[in-house]
């Protein structure tokens, strides 16, 4: 009887470990020993597991560079005793830092027979301590070699609960081959909690006709149809911060941190200077640059245009053409060969050519320009914005995370406050007499708002602060929600739905009433040129008739200097 018992616990355990090689297959595998107590898989690691990368650990102190030498998927078995102490589970949960969504399992050796009220209350405690850990794909058996083998698991959503069950081929059917589900499949309406930052058009709080508060704006559909997909349910809560200041990344990560929010809803960029925070930080949502909205170049003025006519080089090439054809008078009377006096025939049909080239791409020009007026000259660089008259409006807090030699160099460019509510009234309301920060995603709701306007007033211009940085949102450090996060990002980045959400919070902005579908753009009204327009075509008038007087005169005075000289 007792060999049989003996036989049937180790046909269970072979069971139990050929489902185990189909888990492991392509991964490595840690083995947790810290008591180097004898486990049943230590023969079959030796004659069944020998091709598959393997850490064997024997000691008290956690392995802390798991997670630096792991560079694929894992697979975890572990041996405590039955009689063991908090320490040997903090060690385990320690060595899987940031690896805790690994697959675990446990065997707890028996000295002494066991009661099975015993047993429940010792698979709880340390699967209880297992999902407060944020470790989901756990499983515990005990070595009773006088009793079947009970595999002990849990169900974390949307409350703890134990499952208990006798494991045996019948049962392996029921559970579909998988020892170890995916527990996020569906959250069975467990609750998310989300602190949103209410940055526009991010996460957009507003009060709808019937006096209901809503929530709109991309980043608030992505996290909702992300809870949805889950089978979750989400939780607002509200960032304790004064109105009209901006909330900070580092407010967020406190929340984060302790664990109040499960997801700090607020678009950050992922800077080089934090990679000690790499896994507070989810996968990147978007990419985007961080720049300066300008304001359209003015039209120059109509003095301007008729300067612009004419440039010097044209007119000096016209003056140099009239130089020659006086000098191929002179040489007229010279006796040179006839292929030099052929040669001043031609001078004197080149400035004729030229003139009629001039006057008719002077008029050409001048139509041109009138028609549509150019601007002035676009400001290109931050020297050239430092140079101009136009300053940019932002917040402190972002022109203090910028690198202190821009800061010392452009601080002059810049017009700080503290109020982001003001600056998202300015900006949004088109005022042209400052520039502003912002970033690409923003811009795509400002550009959607200028295809409503008769011409456009501002441009994203190439003065950026940023360049193409992934922007993120916060997580705790060890949250089981990183890697499904990750997957339903990629999806919707590439089916085009990101996109689609961003476009679309143009429409919560004016449900919210934070913009205004009208036409911010002035008119543009066709005036009549007036006299004074004329200033400068008058005083070229002026200026080339006084010339050819002089000219006239000249030639007058050496003809009658000639004839006073005959007649003495």
């Amino acid at each position: 009887m007792w060999v049989n018992i003996n036989e049937s616990f180790a046909s269970e355990i072979y069971q139990l470990y050929a489902l185990v090689l189909q888990v492991i297959d392509g991964r490595s595998i840690f083995y947790y020993n810290p008591n180097k107590l004898e486990c049943s898989w230590q023969s079959f690691q030796q004659h069944n597991l020998t091709t598959q990368p393997q850490w064997v650990w024997r000691s008290q102190m956690p392995y802390a560079l798991l997670k630096e030498q792991q560079a694929s998927e894992l697979f975890v078995l572990a041996c405590l005793p039955e009689r063991f102490n908090m320490n040997e589970l903090a060690g385990l949960t320690a060595s899987l830092s940031h690896l805790r969504d690994a697959p675990v399992l446990i065997e707890l050796t028996s000295s002494s027979l066991l009661l099975s009220s015993i047993k429940d209350s010792l698979a709880t405690q340390i699967l209880s301590y297992c999902l407060q850990s944020y470790m989901l794909n756990v499983a515990l058996y005990f070595q009773d070699w006088t009793s079947p083998v009970i595999l002990y698991s849990f169900l974390a959503f949307p409350n703890f609960s134990l499952i208990k069950n006798r494991f045996t081929s019948s049962s392996l059917s029921r559970q579909g081959g998988q020892l170890f589900p995916n527990q996020l499949n569906n959250l069975k309406g467990y609750t998310l909690r989300v602190m949103p930052d209410f940055s526009e058009p991010n996460t957009i709080l507003y009060r709808d006709a019937l006096g209901v508060t809503r929530i709109g704006g991309f980043m608030w559909n992505f996290i909702d149809t992300f809870a949805k997909k889950l089978g979750a349910s989400l939780s607002l809560v509200h960032p304790t911060w004064r109105p009209g200041r901006n909330l900070g990344e580092a407010y967020m990560l406190e929340f984060t941190k302790n664990g109040s929010v499960d997801i700090g809803l607020i678009t950050v960029q992922v800077a080089e200077r934090y990679r000690n925070r790499y896994y507070q930080y989810s996968y990147p949502i978007v990419y985007g640059s961080w720049c300066i909205m300008l304001p359209l170049e003015r039209p120059i003025e109509v003095r301007a245009v008729y300067e612009r006519i004419l440039e010097a080089k044209a007119l000096a090439l016209l003056l140099i053409s009239f130089g020659c054809y006086y000098l191929s008078f002179l040489l007229e009377v010279v006796p040179f060969s006839t292929w030099i006096r052929y040669c001043c025939c031609c001078l004197r049909l080149t400035p004729r050519l030229l003139a009629l080239l001039v006057v008719c791409a002077c008029q050409a020009q001048l139509f041109s320009l009138m028609i549509m007026c150019p601007g002035e000259a676009p400001i290109d660089s931050f020297d050239a914005l430092l140079a101009s008259d136009l300053r940019i409006f932002g917040l402190r807090s972002e022109f203090d995370s910028l690198d202190g030699d821009f800061r010392a160099r452009y601080a002059a460019a810049f017009r700080l406050t503290n109020n982001v509510s003001e600056l998202f009234k300015l900006r949004n309301s088109f005022n042209t007499s400052w520039a502003y920060t912002i970033t690409t995603i923003k811009w795509v709701i400002m550009d959607a708002q200028q295809n409503y306007f008769q011409s456009p007033l501002f441009r994203y211009s190439e003065l950026c602060l940023t360049h193409n940085y992934p922007f993120s949102i916060l997580l705790s450090d060890e949250s089981i929600y990183h890697k499904s996060l990750k997957l339903f990002t990629m999806r919707t980045q590439e089916s085009g739905l990101l996109l689609h959400w961003m476009k679309q919070s143009f429409l919560d902005m004016l449900k919210a009433d934070r913009m205004q579908l009208k036409d911010y753009s002035k008119p543009n009204q066709v005036q009549q040129l007036r006299l004074q327009d004329f200033q400068i075509a008058w005083l070229c008038y002026g200026g080339g008739l006084c010339l050819a007087v002089i000219v006239f005169a000249v030639e007058l005075l050496r003809f009658y200097v000639n004839v006073c000289l005959d007649s003495l």
